[in-house]
């Protein structure tokens, strides 16, 4: 045992189950900073950055327009976006979506042919 540790546990009843305790947490903790760096790194695998990346990322990625809006001019404001630059995707989409209009889009089902209006 460390010196440090063999102090702090001598008055314990139980001193080396502290010691087992700590080394579970140790393991514990590693593993969950393992399981979260192979979660990570597969949100972006099949990433590769298009020419004109530095802007898309501005105008699509980032923005409140493509991101967070709720309108449909927003909506068809992306898609037209998305059409000007063709193979052009964000690095944090999941890998199976491959454009603005693809799995995960924030306005899906909510504009068009739906709701009272739609019948």
């Amino acid at each position: 045992k460390p010196q440090g540790l063999a102090r702090a546990c001598s008055g314990h009843p139980r001193p080396h189950l502290l010691h087992l305790q700590a080394q579970v947490l140790t393991m514990k903790a590693a593993a969950a900073a393992l399981l979260a760096s192979v979660l990570l790194s597969g949100v972006s695998a099949n990433f590769e950055a298009c020419k004109s990346q530095a802007t898309f990322d501005v105008r699509m990625c980032k923005s409140h327009m493509c991101g967070d809006c709720t309108l449909a001019w927003c909506m068809e404001s992306c898609q037209k976006l998305q059409e000007e630059h063709s193979g052009c995707r964000c690095e944090d989409w999941p890998v199976a979506r491959v454009s603005y209009s693809g799995e995960g889009m924030k306005g899906a089902g909510k504009y068009g042919d739906v709701g009272d209006y739609s019948k």
